[in-house]
């Protein structure tokens, strides 16, 4: 297992110069703003400059996770103009694979994380995200100021049903994998966070077990794989679940990165949390990924607002990493001594 540091929203080398410090074992950009607003995909160029940029700071670029909505938003609904953004795509991955970027994270949800309020109180006085699935439908997205990942609906764009997700997602895939293969690229997979069966209004995929051993079936390609969000399997089910999650794809190596965070609550009404106060044990999870032979790579990912800290949260993540890292030892030396 790899350590990362990542999913930054301060695009600095502050935040690089702490990764380092920190002791991570390579960097993750979600959505890194490296093309300009008529680009419609990264080129070389860009990712090129990204990854010399990491490797400043002694860091490997390991995984991209997202590229700008207004590259994806027709393959996502299948809107004229869709076959022009796979091109596009395929470029992207064509170029990560010249330059040796060697993941590319994606979701598949129009109306993407969705939250209630941003301002749940936790541990301490800390704020955390929280869902209440009773009032969802009557207050605003508390996440919809992230642009990044928005789909805007009206006469011109048809709101989806699961099976147009379900086509849209076949349809991307067959396109797309079979240059990601030739890439070297592999192709992630992130829930629809929280997965539930409709938000907003809008139906959504990536909701289950079920649902991914459903697109293994459409993929059957090693360049598509899973992004493990442990706190979207966390609310559907709690430490049984996210085993379950574990067992099924782990071993077969489909599993890329393991976002580590967890919720207190349940799919209905649930708030998230610091590691160790929600419904899994992370070390028990930490020794069952270990155990599974899992070589990818962890991601601490949502983070409580703690009193004075940044927008993107360095107290806290620095808390966290910390906290994977002593797990990740121990595990290290109890196999040491077996």
């Amino acid at each position: 297992m790899k350590i990362v540091f990542g999913a930054i929203k301060e695009f600095n080398d502050g935040v690089m110069m702490m990764a380092r410090q920190l002791g991570a074992e390579g960097f993750h950009f979600n959505t890194p703003p490296i093309a300009t607003d008529d680009e419609q995909f990264w080129t070389v160029e860009a990712l090129t400059w990204l990854k010399e940029y990491t490797k400043r700071f002694d860091l490997n670029l390991e995984m991209i996770e997202n590229v700008p909505i207004r590259f994806y938003n027709k393959i996502l609904l299948n809107l004229p103009g869709r076959d022009e953004q796979i091109d596009n795509y395929i470029k992207t991955v064509q170029n990560m694979g010249k330059v040796g970027i060697p993941v590319l994270g994606h979701h598949f949800c129009p109306t993407w994380a969705w939250r209630t309020t941003l301002q749940q109180p936790s541990r301490g006085g800390a704020k955390v995200m929280a869902w209440d699935h009773s009032i969802a439908d009557k207050v605003p997205n508390a996440t919809r100021g992230s642009s990044n990942f928005m789909v805007k609906f009206g006469e011109d764009v048809p709101v989806p049903t699961r099976q147009d997700l379900w086509d849209n997602f076949t349809y991307f895939m067959n396109a797309v994998l079979p240059e990601a293969e030739k890439a070297g690229v592999r192709l992630v997979t992130h829930p629809s966070d929280p997965p539930v069966d409709k938000v907003g209004g809008v139906e959504r995929i990536f909701i289950s077990k079920e649902d991914y051993l459903k697109a293994d079936e459409i993929t059957h390609s090693d360049a598509w794989g899973l992004n493990l969000c442990l706190g979207c399997f966390s609310q559907l089910g709690g430490e049984e679940y996210v085993m379950d999650m574990i067992d099924e794809f782990v071993p077969r190596g489909k599993v890329s990165i393991v976002h580590l965070r967890d919720v207190q609550g349940d799919i209905e009404c649930f708030q998230e949390c610091f590691l160790g106060d929600g419904r899994y044990n992370p070390a028990k999870v930490l020794m069952k990924l270990k155990r599974c032979g899992y070589e990818g790579l962890v991601l601490d990912d949502h983070v409580p607002f703690l009193t004075d800290d940044t927008r993107w949260g360095k107290t806290a993540r620095a808390y966290q990493t910390g906290y994977i890292q002593g797990m990740k030892m121990m595990l290290d030396y109890i196999d040491s001594i077996e």
